[in-house]
């Protein structure tokens, strides 16, 4: 049963310079038609200027909680009063809760990244070898995820090695039988870590509904049968870099169900309540 919005209704939200192609609106809003709760999910596109006075606006307005996105996922950190310990581990936030004006920051992209790479990808990620392009909030989730289930090796590449040196200073300490690598993308190992690597993962942001005929991998020839492909775009639902990888027989995932199992875990962190993961990622497919 459909809802009023009243003064009772509990108003949740997602924070972002670019919101407008964002499916997080549909999938909580479906979430809370399906379960008939008294909340309401809304974008905000905020300005990197105006994102300090965004969070604040969260408890002027009394606001439950937000989903942070691109690119303010390590920016907004400075303005909150707690941070748990992964995402601060992470140094980046994609989910803020409001309890009675203190402002805490979570990082609920980890869950949602490993559980679709273990269900949907049916990666099982100990003692593999995994490549990931970009070190920015993404990468960063994603390299924590990969290190708490005990992945062998972790090759980033960026354009700057600086943000790949950070990810390493911070994350290298857990586990100790895990080992960091940094590469910038000018450098010829890209091809010989992808050769040997089980995992690629695209956080970058090229590929995306902008930019549909960019790739961050032109050369088609490094993919290989044995390499799953993961894309943390999810629009267009399948990237040219995904096209390229599917050609080379690689096995492929896009970005939807992260963005789905994250968000879940992001609306049970606001509300309690916990939605089923597969159903509303099915539901979610059938409507896009």
């Amino acid at each position: 049963m459909k809802k009023e919005i009243s003064g009772k209704t509990k108003i949740i939200g997602l924070i972002g310079e670019n919101t407008e192609n964002s499916l997080s609106p549909l999938i909580h809003n479906q979430i809370i038609l399906k379960y008939s709760l008294n909340f309401c999910y809304l974008p905000f596109q905020v300005a990197e200027t105006d994102l300090g006075e965004a969070i604040q606006g969260i408890r002027a307005l009394n606001v439950r909680g937000v989903n942070i996105t691109f690119p303010y996922k390590e920016k907004v950190i400075e303005f909150l009063d707690e941070v748990e310990e992964s995402a601060r581990r992470i140094g980046a936030v994609n989910t803020i809760v409001n309890n009675k004006g203190i402002l805490t920051g979570y990082n609920t992209d980890v869950i949602g990244f490993k559980k679709s790479l273990q269900d949907n990808g049916k990666f099982v990620i100990k003692e593999k070898k995994a490549v990931i392009l970009g070190a920015g909030g993404a990468a960063r989730a994603v390299t924590y995820s990969l290190l708490e289930e005990g992945i062998e090796e972790i090759s980033i590449f960026n354009r700057t090695l600086e943000k790949a040196k950070k990810i390493k200073q911070n994350l290298s300490p857990f586990p100790p039988k895990s080992s960091i690598n940094i590469f910038s993308f000018e450098q010829n190992d890209l091809k010989d870590k992808i050769k040997e690597a089980n995992l690629l993962v695209n956080a970058t942001s090229v590929g995306m509904a902008s930019q549909l005929n960019n790739t961050p991998l032109p050369d088609e020839k490094l993919f290989h049968p044995n390499l799953l492909v993961y894309d943390l775009i999810y629009h267009p639902a399948k990237t040219l870099l995904l096209k390229q990888a599917e050609g080379a027989g690689a096995k492929i995932i896009n970005g939807l169900p992260m963005l789905v199992y994250q968000g879940i875990e992001s609306f049970y962190l606001w509300s309690g309540l916990k939605a089923e993961g597969k159903e509303i990622l099915e539901m979610i497919r059938q409507i896009t």
